[in-house]
């Protein structure tokens, strides 16, 4: 009987969590924002319920790659997103797509920090696509808590789905976090 009991929260739990996959649109098709006009869900990594993010790990290279619960790790709260390779590179990406945004301009905003080991040929961004169009903001690794805010305004958006993420590739040793990355209506 407990089993049963068990196996049954546990469906309904997945399922729940399944449920929000890929987008956070109500249900009416208009995206909802958060008390502070964020639309991206979860931006902060407070949530335990990680969905919508999609994070990939390309090639399976980085070793580390999770929600941090570490408050002298996070630009605020106590949870980020950190990632770490020790003898492997670090190639990754985190993103969502939010669906049912009111037509107007945006502004993305992201926080990193942590450390590129002095790699010459390192790669860290944060994005945003409408319409399958990239736009692009290149930010750097300072340091412990050296946080860097990456800003990229007036994304014009008119019935597109809209895609906010974040890429990350270094050499091995490299290490950081992510956290706040907020879209809001201009």
């Amino acid at each position: 009987m407990k089993k049963r009991i068990i196996a049954t929260v546990m469906a309904l739990v997945m399922v729940s969590s399944l449920s929000g996959c890929g987008s956070n649109a109500s249900g009416s098709g208009t995206a909802k924002a958060d008390e502070n006009g964020n639309y991206v869900v979860n931006g902060s990594f407070e949530n335990a319920d990680f969905t919508p993010w999609v994070v990939t790990n390309i090639d399976d290279v980085t070793e580390e790659l999770d929600v941090y619960d570490r408050d002298t790790d996070a630009y605020e709260g106590v949870q980020s997103l950190h990632f770490y390779s020790g003898s492997s590179d670090i190639n990754f990406t985190a993103e969502q797509t939010i669906s049912g945004l009111e037509s107007g301009k945006y502004k993305l905003t992201g926080h990193i920090q942590g450390d590129d080991v002095g790699d010459e040929n390192a790669s860290v961004f944060f994005y945003v696509e409408v319409g399958g169009e990239r736009q692009v903001i290149d930010t750097s690794l300072d340091g412990y808590v050296a946080w860097n805010t990456a800003e990229l305004s007036g994304i014009e958006v008119d019935g597109q789905d809209v895609v906010v993420g974040v890429s990350v590739t270094l050499a091995p040793g490299g290490w950081g976090t992510i956290d706040d990355i907020t879209l809001v209506k201009e």
